[in-house]
């Protein structure tokens, strides 16, 4: 009987044991057989809305020590909500990149991808990521209204200028805006330049311009110049009393500008401003005691930008709102014979003298009052009156601080004792 020899096939097989063993071995430190990898997961979002972004497409890459020859490269792309992750990462030193048409992309190579060291049998949660948006080559629509600030009515002629940041449309007319224009997007600030000719230049800032844009109405504000009033031959009774008079500028029936002023002693200037470039206006005031003749009437020359220099005068510009005033003097010391007047301080105005005489046939002596009659005085202000007889100074009597009124058609009545 021949014995079995056992000795070749028994080396054959434990050798093969050993080989599969030391693959085990390797295999669970490189995590290949996901035993002991390890697993990372992080986000991907919008760098301006801070929203996730989905199907981004994610690399992760590795060598083993710098050896290109155990390289590993891994994919995946984010969810609905921007989510990645990846498991079962073998021990090592990972680089992530990130891409997705319409954004910058990450390479692998660049300083801002992800790098993370991989533990076996820890997860990692890495930072977010904020991809930026690529508008290379992309375009917006904008449009707008061009109104006037002054009358708010749409402005459809002027030689008309537009930029948007480096972009510019010249020449063009204030209604194209309404249609709009397409313009390259824009990531960032960007300035946005409209001028019109006779309106001042507007410059609007945006923080970006990467979606079609309505303006809607922008208001523009006219070159314009103003017109410096000065008071000249006010009264002394007027600059007493210091009235404020209301001072409105009209082109046609709208009001361009608008102003209020003391008439009092000294330069008593005033300022009409912000009249739009080359119009005319018709200046009218609201004066107490006081009607204009006619409104003041202002040309200036069609592109004049600057100060015009008007006098309001008082004694030709304007006419006194006047009452009648009728004077009573009293007095217990009148006589038959006695010459009896009155005038007043501030204006000058005098009441013609009268010689009092006992009446006729009557025998209750001399009157104590007399009428002297009427006299126009200007309404609104205060007077002082003073009645007199020439042939007694004892007789002079006065009536202080009486305003004429301009509530009537009937003679106000001032008395004197």
């Amino acid at each position: 009987m021949i014995k079995e020899r056992r000795g070749p096939k028994s080396l054959g097989f434990l050798m093969a044991l050993m080989l599969v063993l030391v693959g085990c071995l390797v295999g669970c430190n490189h995590g290949s057989l996901g035993l002991r990898g390890g697993s990372i997961e992080g986000y991907v979002v919008d760098s301006r809305t801070l929203v996730g972004v989905s199907s981004v497409y994610v690399v992760a890459t590795s060598e083993e020590d710098g050896d290109e020859t155990a390289a590993a490269t891994r994919y995946t792309t984010t969810d609905s909500n921007g989510k990645y992750s990846f498991g079962n990462l073998r021990s090592d030193v990972w680089t992530i990149g990130f891409s997705k048409t319409g954004y910058a992309p990450i390479d692998v190579t660049a300083s801002e991808a992800v790098k993370v060291a991989v533990v076996n049998g820890e997860h990692i949660n890495l930072p977010r990521v904020e991809l930026v948006q690529n508008y290379t080559n992309q375009y917006v629509h904008v449009k707008g209204t061009l109104v006037d600030g002054i009358n708010g009515n749409t402005i459809t002629y002027g030689n008309t200028n537009f930029a948007f940041g480096s972009t510019s449309f010249s020449n063009r007319l204030p209604t194209e805006f309404t249609t709009g224009f397409d313009v390259p997007s824009s990531v960032g600030e960007i300035k946005v330049i409209i001028t019109v000719d006779g309106y001042k230049p507007l410059t609007i800032p945006l923080d970006n311009l990467i979606n079609d844009y309505d303006f809607g109405r922008i208001s523009l504000t006219p070159e314009t110049y103003k017109v410096v009033g000065r008071w000249i031959n006010a009264p002394g009774w007027v600059t007493s009393a210091a009235p404020t008079a209301t001072i409105i500028a009209r082109s046609g029936n709208n009001v361009v500008s608008r102003a209020t002023s003391v008439v009092g002693s000294g330069d008593q200037a005033f300022e009409l401003s912000d009249i739009p470039r080359g119009t005319s206006v018709s200046i009218e005031v609201e004066l107490l005691g006081y009607r204009m003749n006619s409104p003041i009437t202002v040309y200036p020359a069609s592109d004049f930008q600057g100060t015009i220099y008007q006098n309001f005068d008082l004694k030709n510009n304007f006419s006194a709102i006047m009452r009648d005033v009728r004077i009573y003097y009293m007095s217990s010391t009148i006589s038959s014979g006695d010459r009896v007047g009155a005038y007043c301080e501030q204006t000058g105005t005098r009441w013609p003298e009268v010689t009092v005489t006992n009446p006729a046939g009557l025998t209750l002596g001399t009157p104590q009052v007399v009428d002297l009659g009427t006299q126009a005085l200007p309404t609104g202000y205060a007077f002082d009156f003073v009645g007199y007889m020439l042939e007694d100074s004892s007789g002079t009597h006065t009536a202080t601080g009486v305003k004429i009124n301009d509530d009537g058609s009937e003679a106000q009545i001032v008395t004197i004792k």
